[in-house]
């Protein structure tokens, strides 16, 4: 499947039409969430004698990454109008990450995530959206200016679950590539988000031959 993805000397290309790589901007679209997360590990979620709450997401952690290495970076993505996601997005802005990108749902609480690591390595997840605000960004909702100044487009697959949320990835990939961005995918399967194995395969491999990099492990 080599021949299917921009090879290095190509991508090297791509991101030096900018002006120096400090200029270079990455925009990661998706979910962020809080996570609850037990102080000891080795437990079920059951047995877990009190959890405290962290910022979670999978896209967001990378755009929070990105800024902490000293790099460009901006989300988009939907909150719940609470306390939660007004937390999550100061915590953006706390980080250097540019927010003009998020909306809040008014409708729809933020998203919520108990996890916990098991004795045998695995970590156990609980998810509590039902619909969360993620799930409901509406492609009108875009940031369309954010999405045409990236030049590093990088998103997951949980924001391809359900509708509206993916038409609007669609649409903000469709929007970044058509800019000139360089497309990243991390597919980060959840197996219990999805309807079933097979939906979740379908929907993770509707979009993979657009992807110029490929996060897998």
């Amino acid at each position: 499947m080599a021949e299917d993805y921009a090879p290095c000397d190509s991508i090297n290309d791509s991101l030096n039409m900018k002006e120096g790589a400090n200029d270079l901007l990455v925009v990661c679209f998706g979910e962020m969430l809080i996570d609850f997360v037990p102080p000891v590990c080795g437990l079920s979620l059951a047995e877990a004698p009190s959890f405290k709450t962290a910022p979670g997401g999978a896209p967001a952690n990378v755009a929070v990454g990105i800024s902490r290495l000293g790099g460009s970076s901006a989300f988009i993505g939907k909150l719940g109008d609470d306390d939660f996601g007004h937390m999550l997005s100061d915590i953006l802005k706390q980080n250097k990450v540019d927010n003009s990108g998020v909306r809040f749902d008014s409708t729809a609480r933020t998203a919520l995530a108990f996890i916990t690591l098991r004795d045998d390595g695995e970590r156990e997840f609980l998810f509590f959206r039902h619909p969360s605000a993620d799930m409901l960004l509406q492609e009108s909702e875009l940031d369309v200016n954010l999405l045409e100044q990236a030049r590093i487009f990088h998103y997951g697959s949980i924001s391809l679950i359900s509708e509206p949320c993916r038409s609007s990835h669609i649409a903000a990939m469709r929007i970044a590539k058509k800019s000139g961005s360089i497309l990243s995918y991390d597919p980060n399967l959840r197996l219990a988000l999805w309807p079933s194995a097979e939906a979740a395969r379908e929907g993770i491999m509707s979009i993979w031959d657009q992807a110029d990099v490929i996060k897998v492990f």
